[in-house]
């Protein structure tokens, strides 16, 4: 019966050396734990030996272990390698050298119910059953066919998770639309465009009436017809000064009343004739009147959400400075009708690069006509 033992045990043994590492092999030792040969490290003392055949009792490794290991007693660390990640468990082992020409010793458990049985015997089921394979060594996991009444059928797509895949394509493309369309109107509001930071106001057009002297307003006809009298100034000289209408034109207030003190120059009404249209009148920096002298346009968007464009006024009085740092008063005429009942409506104003301009006119045509068709 011994002679069969061994006889069965060495063909095992062959068996695992000539054998594909991708298939288990049951290395029968006789006991209702046969041993199988998954691939496996082990680490005593900071020595490593390659793991030979393991069961959920004992091991068999090979490596340089010298006598004084023969009946000791040490911790095992049985390492599985996976691909990307190590599996590791600590055993107490009681050490037997089995063969001393070839260096294998085997290791039984002093506790094969302890922490690291739960873990080793699903290995070792999984390993059996052929959910791991081995490639030189390295255990991999491998995805089985589903199997329905004895046979192995084909995985097939679900409609839901076609649907499921396709609402995850869709929305990740979506996403990734909008983080393009935000960055790029960063890059449009930092690089090609510069809001003016005063807020502008729409005018009508009209030409401004100034004060001709320092002093305060002692009269003013807002409905005064040409050749009547205007307004009336007492100037600081004591002198009152008298100022007629000049053209049958409307009369539009400006902050000067009655009582009120000017000084020489400041606006005291805005005529406006029939041909005047509305300008917005707006406070900018030195470079950008300089981008709207060199025709860049000027982004005009109004309280109720209209978005006009408009560019610098032909006329020499499109540009006036104000101020002691470089700022100017700029007259620009937006290219839409607006109406006079808008006139006092205050605009914010950005500057666009007339390149950038026409290029996004140009894509705006484009969707357009790709909408329309």
């Amino acid at each position: 019966m011994d002679t069969e033992t061994k006889a069965a045990r060495d063909t095992a043994s062959q068996g695992y050396t000539g054998h594909a590492e991708s298939f288990p092999v049951l290395l029968d030792t006789g006991t209702e734990h046969p041993k199988t040969n998954i691939p496996f490290v082990t680490v005593i003392d900071g020595r490593q030996f390659t793991g030979r055949s393991l069961s959920l009792v004992s091991a068999t490794v090979s490596g340089l272990a010298g006598p004084e290991l023969e009946g000791k007693e040490r911790i095992a660390v049985l390492r599985f390698d996976f691909d990307g990640y190590t599996i590791s468990l600590q055993v107490d082992v009681r050490i037997s050298r089995t063969h001393a020409e070839t260096g294998e010793v085997r290791l039984d458990f002093l506790e094969p119910t302890g922490e690291h049985l739960p873990t080793l015997r699903y290995l070792l089921n999984s390993y059996i059953a052929g959910d791991v394979t081995s490639v030189d060594g390295i255990i991999s996991l491998r995805e089985r066919a589903a199997v329905s009444g004895g046979k192995k059928q084909g995985t097939q797509t679900s409609i839901g998770g076609m649907v499921g895949s396709g609402l995850k394509t869709v929305a990740t493309v979506a996403f990734s639309l909008a983080l393009a369309g935000i960055a790029a109107n960063l890059v449009y509001e930092r690089v090609f465009s510069k809001e003016v930071k005063q807020l502008a106001v729409l005018s009508a057009g009209g030409q401004p009436l100034r004060a001709i002297a320092s002093g305060q307003i002692s009269y003013l006809d807002l409905g005064a017809t040409r050749g009547e009298v205007l307004y009336t100034l007492q100037s600081v000289s004591g002198t009152t000064l008298s100022v007629n209408m000049p053209c049958d034109c409307r009369i539009l207030p400006t902050r000067a009343g009655e009582g009120s003190t000017v000084m020489a120059g400041d606006p005291i009404v805005e005529v406006v004739d029939e041909s005047a249209t509305p300008v917005v009148q707006a406070v900018v920096s030195a470079d950008q009147a300089k981008q709207l002298v060199s025709g860049d346009i000027a982004e005009l968007r109004f309280s109720d959400g209209k978005v006009v464009f408009g560019s610098l006024a032909q006329n020499a009085e499109a540009l006036t400075a104000v101020g002691n740092e470089g700022e100017m008063r700029a007259l620009i005429e937006p290219n839409a009708e607006l109406g006079s009942a808008a006139a006092g409506s205050p605009v914010s104003v950005r500057i666009i690069s007339q390149r950038v301009f026409a290029l996004r006119q140009k894509l705006g045509e484009w969707f357009r006509e790709g909408a329309a068709t």
